[in-house]
Formats: structure tokens, C-alpha cells, sequence
């Protein structure tokens, strides 16, 4: 069922801040589209394996065949070890299914008012709540990669799970309320500059590799014997602005990863969480303030 609203052009206010209370809002509005939000996720999933040999194996493989690529480059080709380790393995795999997740649902958001404009043209119909299903696609994708991770992981003896693992549910809910914020502030400026896809993916890419994915602050510190390969002041840089950074670490906190260079678990969680929250808040009240436009650009 969808909630029958008008637009009146000389009321409407265009200010992205007069429109930040109305996400209170927000919830109620998903849960009163639950249903089409339950369909549009199905559509999604379902259209991933449909037809394909290997059904839902394949979205399990991309990220696996990310981790394998990786894994070999920079575990062998130009890691310092002739035997990476599984402790190795495991820290690779956690930054890449985190990563694989939010490009994956970023990149599919650029384009979801674009290509729902039959929809979005609708006036009675919520576009923001599209960007919900798009989020939850993301988790699902995320979360086959972190059930085997964990196994894989503890089997190995890599990672040592213990009560933190219990806060695996409050990581996903960040996570997913970082991707939803990315995603109404990118679908929203796909509106208006149609080169924000192409864009999106050159961030992307230099946003992976500016984050704890591959490498670790321990190897960009240095030891006693060796000079720091990034000065210090600009790995403090890299972590204050990047919203991934927390996230990743806080993630492998949860999973059982040991280490001083992961930092504390809630500390961690906390600063991601303030970048989701703050993200959210920006992206929706932004959205909401531009969506009257969406259908004459459209």
C-alpha cells in the first residue's frame, strides 16, 4: 500500500534543512511500503540467479574471486612472506567483503531513480523509499561473506570469536544505515549529473585502497628499525575522513580479530556510527529537498 501525498510547487520548501525533521518519519513510511520493498528486494536477489547455473553460489563467488586476485598479489607477489598466513587471509577477506558490499550497493544506487522513472514520475509514489531494498541487497551479499568468514576463521584458528561477535547485528545496522545515506545522496545527484556513475567507481576504487583492506597501520607505521612509510600525521588524515576505516575494524573486532592496530571495539563502532548517522542525515534531507525535480529530468 503507498501513502497518497500531493505537491504544491509555491508551498513546497526547498531547503535541504527544513526537510531533516521529516525522517523521523522515515520508518514509518518504509514499514507502510513494506511490501513493495519486500518485492523489489526479491526481484533483486532473484534476478542475480535466475537462469544461471550456479544460482545463489554466484553471490558468493565475486567476492571470493576478489579475495583470490588480491590474495595472490599482495600476499605472495609483494608481501614480505614466501608463506602468507591464514591470520593474513582473514584480514584480506573482511576489508573485501565490507568493500565489496558498499560499492556494490552505491554503484547499483546512482542509477535507481534513473531507471525507476515510470515510478519516481508517480506522485504519490515515496522514491526514497527505493534506496531501502538496494541497502538490504548489499547486507545480504555482505553477510554470506561474513558466515563464511567466521568459519573459516575460527576453523583455521585465525581470529578467536568471543562475546563481542553478539554485536555483529549492531555492526550490520551501521553498515546499512551508511550505505542508505550514501545511496540517497548519490541517486539524488545522478538526477542532475548523469556523469556521477562513471565518477562513483573512480572513488571507489581509490577509496578501497586508501582504507585498512589490503595493508595495516602497523606495516605504514614502521618499526623501530624502519622509517614510517606514511607520515604520521597523514594516516591520522586517512582515518579522521574516511568513513570505511572504523567500520572495517570494528567489523574484524566483532569476528575475533586480535590486535592493537585494530584499535577498541566500541570506540571504533561508535565513530562509524556518527559517520552513518551523520551521512543519513545529509543524504535524506538533501534527497528530499531536490525530489520535486526528479520528474521533469527524468
Amino acid at each position: 500500500m503507498l501513502l497518497a501525498r500531493h505537491h504544491d510547487a509555491a508551498t513546497f520548501r526547498t531547503g535541504a534543512l527544513s526537510h531533516l525533521g521529516s525522517i523521523l518519519r522515515f520508518p514509518a513510511l518504509v514499514w507502510a511500503n513494506r511490501y513493495m520493498v519486500q518485492n523489489f528486494l526479491r526481484r533483486d536477489l532473484m534476478s542475480r540467479v535466475h537462469g544461471s547455473m550456479l544460482g545463489v553460489w554466484w553471490i558468493l563467488l565475486q567476492p571470493l574471486f576478489l579475495f583470490a586476485i588480491y590474495y595472490v598479489v599482495f600476499g605472495y607477489f609483494l608481501g614480505k612472506a614466501a608463506d602468507p598466513s591464514e591470520a593474513f587471509a582473514v584480514y584480506l577477506f573482511s576489508g573485501v567483503i565490507v568493500f565489496h558490499s558498499l560499492t556494490e550497493a552505491t554503484g547499483q544506487s546512482c542509477n535507481i531513480i534513473v531507471d525507476n522513472g515510470n515510478l519516481v514520475k508517480k506522485v504519490a509514489f515515496p522514491a526514497e523509499v527505493l534506496l531501502v531494498h538496494v541497502a538490504l541487497v548489499s547486507m545480504v551479499i555482505y553477510l554470506v561473506g561474513a558466515v563464511v568468514l567466521f568459519f573459516g576463521a575460527w576453523l583455521s584458528g585465525a581470529s578467536q570469536p568471543g562475546w563481542l561477535l553478539l554485536a555483529m547485528p549492531l555492526v550490520m545496522l551501521v553498515q546499512f544505515t551508511l550505505t542508505l545515506g550514501l545511496g540517497l545522496l548519490l541517486s539524488n545527484l545522478h538526477v542532475f549529473l548523469r556523469d556521477t556513475a562513471q565518477l562513483w567507481r573512480l572513488v571507489t576504487m581509490a577509496w578501497m585502497f586508501l582504507s585498512p583492506v589490503f595493508w595495516s597501520v602497523k606495516d605504514l607505521k614502521g618499526d623501530g628499525t624502519t622509517p614510517p612509510k606514511v607520515p604520521l600525521v597523514v594516516l591520522e588524515w586517512m582515518q579522521m575522513l574516511n568513513p570505511a576505516w572504523p567500520l572495517i575494524q570494528a567489523q574484524r573486532l566483532a569476528l575475533g580479530a586480535q590486535g592493537e592496530q585494530f584499535g577498541s571495539f566500541w570506540p571504533q563502532l561508535g565513530t562509524a556510527a556518527a559517520w552513518a548517522v551523520g551521512l543519513l542525515l545529509v543524504g535524506y534531507s538533501v534527497f528530499m529537498s531536490r525530489k520535486h525535480k526528479f520528474s521533469d529530468l527524468i
